[in-house]
């Protein structure tokens, strides 16, 4: 789990530096995305597209993020300062440790 939570970590500092080519390259293939903002998107090329259309700071401006947890066989970070009370992601992986689905919502 270690390598998962080290992934899950450098997926977030990617986004936030917005490299979108390196976070990109830590998705699984059918990547799917869930955010109660944008929707649901399915697919690496969809993705990409949704990280360089987003408004800069992603919507995350004020946000500051936890250290992530492993929860079950997923990885949870949860950020504070949201307007709208705590940010929680839960990421989960392939077998072979690529990101397979990134559920982005509101608690801890």
């Amino acid at each position: 789990m270690a390598d998962r939570l080290e992934i899950a970590k450098n997926y977030m500092a990617l986004q936030g530096a917005g490299d979108v080519d390196g976070a990109v390259a830590l998705l699984a293939d059918d990547v799917t995305i869930s955010n109660p903002m944008t929707g649901t998107t399915t697919g690496k090329d969809a993705a990409a597209a949704g990280m360089r259309n987003r408004p800069a700071g992603g919507g995350a401006a004020g946000v500051t993020w936890r250290e992530p947890v492993a929860d079950g066989d997923n990885v949870k970070i949860v950020g504070d300062g949201s307007p709208f009370g705590p940010v929680r992601i839960l990421i989960s992986f392939t077998g072979d440790d690529k990101i397979q689905k990134v559920d982005i919502g509101l608690g801890s």
